[in-house]
C-alpha cells in the first residue's frame, strides 16, 4: 500500500543536509582539538625537558662559581647559592665532591642523594631518578677544573610540579575546548538553518503547486540550487503539457465515438430486434454505460481546455455545492453531517474528485434512510475520505465484493447501472490508492477511499 511508508534503516547518505554537515563539523573540531592537545603536550614535554636540563646546566654553573679560594683554601660560598638549597626537601639538590672533601645541600637535611650515574652514563648526561618524598628529580652529574683541582658536581631538581602544572592548563584548555565546540556546533546549527531555507521554500512552493495555488518555482535561488528548480519546473511543466494533451486526445476520441454510439442507438430502435426484446435490453444499457463514459470524458477534457492551470479539490467549497445538487437530483433531503476541517484543500484534480465523491454520495443517497456523515482525514501521508450512511448497508463479503464490479447490482429496484463505486475503485487505484466497504457505526455501509498525497510531506529542514 502506497500510503504506509516502509520503516527502513536508513543510511548515512539518507541522513538530513543539517545532520551530515553538523556532524561532519564535530567530527572535524573534535579531531582538530585531539591534534592540538597532543601537538601540545608533545611541545611541553620536550619545553620542560629542554627548560629543566638548561636550569641545571645554570644551577651546576653557579655552584661551581660559588667555589671560592680563601686563606690558600677552597670554600664554598653559600651567599652565592640558591636559598631554596638551604631549605629541606625544597626539590633543588647539590653534590659536590672535591678531592676527599664533600659538599651537600642542607634541603637534603639528613637524606641521601639519589644514586650516581652509572659508569657507563656519558659526561653531563640527565637521569630522570625517584628523589625524596616521592619527588620526581632530573639529574645531572658533571666534572670541572676549578683552580687546578677536579670538582664533581651533581645537581637535581624536581619536576613533578611543573608537570603538574601543565596537566592543570592541559584540562583547562580541554574544557575551553569543548566549550568552544558546543559554541561552534550551535552556531553552525544557526548558520546550516539559514543556509537551507531556499530548500524550504522550494518544499512550501511544492505544496503550494501540488494544491493548485502555484504553478511553478520561484526561480530566485541561490547558485547551487538553479539547476534543481530548472529541471523541477521543466517536470511540472512537461507534466502538465502531457495531462492536457492526454486529455484533449481522450476529448477527440470521445467525439469520434459520439457518432457511431448514436447509430447504434438508433439501429437498436428498427422492429427487426422487437422479436429479442431482452438482447434488445442489454445492448442498450451497455450502449448507455459507454455514452456516460464518453460524456464523463468530454467533460473533462472541456474542463482542461477552459482552464490551464491545475485546480484542487476544495471540500468546504465543493462539497456543499455537490450535495445541493443530489438533493435536487434525488427529490430529497437528508441529514448530513460533516467532518472536513482536517483538510482544507485536497491536491488532486477536482473533476476527478468530484466524480469520486459524487459517485460516493449518490450510492449513499440511494440508501440511506435519514442520515449521511462525510469524514475527510489524514492518516501515513494519504487523505482518507469516508462516507457512511443509516441504510441497510452489505453485511455479506461476498456481496460487497458483487457491489465493487461494475454492473453489479445487489437490489434491481433501485435505479442505477452499479457502476458507481466500481468508478471510484477503479480511479482510487489510478491514484495509487484503494477502497474498502465494511459496516457503518450508523448501522448502514461505510465507503472508505484512501488516496495517497502526491507530494508526501516531509519533516521541517
Amino acid at each position: 500500500m502506497l500510503c504506509r511508508q516502509q520503516r527502513v534503516k536508513r543510511s548515512w547518505r539518507q541522513w538530513s543536509l543539517r545532520a551530515q554537515l553538523t556532524l561532519g563539523l564535530l567530527v572535524g573540531l573534535l579531531l582538530l582539538g585531539t591534534v592540538t592537545a597532543l601537538a601540545l603536550f608533545v611541545f611541553f614535554e620536550r619545553f620542560q625537558q629542554h627548560l629543566s636540563q638548561q636550569l641545571l646546566d645554570d644551577n651546576s654553573e653557579r655552584l661551581l662559581t660559588a667555589i671560592v679560594q680563601r686563606d690558600g683554601e677552597l670554600q664554598l660560598d653559600l651567599s652565592r647559592i640558591d636559598p631554596a638549597y638551604q631549605r629541606p626537601l625544597s626539590g633543588d639538590y647539590f653534590f659536590i665532591r672535591l678531592g676527599d672533601r664533600v659538599w651537600r645541600s642542607r634541603s637534603l637535611w639528613d637524606l641521601e642523594m639519589p644514586a650516581n650515574v652509572s659508569a657507563n652514563t656519558e659526561e653531563g648526561a640527565f637521569q630522570r631518578l625517584e628523589g625524596p618524598a616521592g619527588q620526581k628529580l632530573l639529574q645531572q652529574s658533571r666534572s670541572y677544573q676549578r683552580f687546578a683541582q677536579t670538582v664533581h658536581i651533581t645537581v637535581a631538581s624536581n619536576y613533578a610540579p611543573l608537570s603538574e602544572e601543565f596537566r592543570r592548563a592541559l584540562w583547562q584548555f580541554t574544557g575551553l575546548w569543548l566549550l568552544a565546540l558546543v559554541l561552534a556546533v550551535a552556531a553552525m546549527q544557526f548558520y546550516v538553518r539559514l543556509a537551507l531555507q531556499p530548500l524550504q521554500r522550494a518544499r512550501n512552493e511544492l505544496r503550494a503547486v501540488r494544491e493548485g495555488r502555484e504553478t511553478l518555482l520561484d526561480a530566485a535561488v541561490p547558485q547551487e540550487l538553479e539547476p534543481l528548480i530548472a529541471q523541477i519546473n521543466h517536470l511540472l511543466e512537461h507534466t502538465r503539457g502531457t495531462l492536457l494533451r492526454s486529455r484533449t486526445a481522450l476529448g477527440n476520441f470521445g467525439h469520434a465515438l459520439k457518432t457511431p454510439l448514436a447509430v447504434v442507438t438508433h439501429l437498436l430502435e428498427r422492429p427487426e430486434l422487437d422479436a429479442h426484446a431482452q438482447l434488445q435490453t442489454q445492448l442498450r444499457e451497455q450502449l448507455e454505460l459507454i455514452a456516460m463514459r464518453v460524456s464523463r470524458e468530454l467533460a473533462q477534457a472541456q474542463s482542461a481546455a477552459d482552464s490551464q492551470a491545475f485546480e484542487p479539490f476544495v471540500p468546504e467549497r465543493d462539497l456543499h455545492q455537490l450535495v445541493a445538487a443530489l438533493e435536487k437530483a434525488h427529490g430529497r433531503s437528508l441529514v448530513v453531517r460533516w467532518d472536513i476541517s482536517a483538510v482544507n484543500v485536497l491536491g488532486l484534480d477536482r473533476a476527478d474528485m468530484l466524480e469520486i465523491f459524487g459517485n460516493i454520495l449518490d450510492n449513499a443517497w440511494k440508501w440511506a434512510h435519514a442520515m449521511i456523515l462525510v469524514q475527510i482525514t489524514v492518516q501515513d501521508h494519504c487523505w482518507i475520505v469516508q462516507v457512511e450512511d443509516d441504510g441497510p448497508g452489505i453485511e455479506n463479503a461476498t456481496d460487497r465484493q458483487i457491489a465493487l464490479m461494475r454492473g453489479g447490482r445487489l437490489d434491481e429496484s433501485t435505479a442505477g447501472q452499479g457502476l458507481g463505486l466500481a468508478i471510484v475503485a477503479d480511479m482510487g487505484q489510478a491514484y495509487g490508492g484503494s477502497l474498502t466497504l465494511t459496516r457503518s457505526a450508523l448501522g448502514g455501509l461505510c465507503v472508505r477511499v484512501s488516496l495517497p498525497q502526491m507530494l508526501a510531506a516531509v519533516a521541517p529542514m
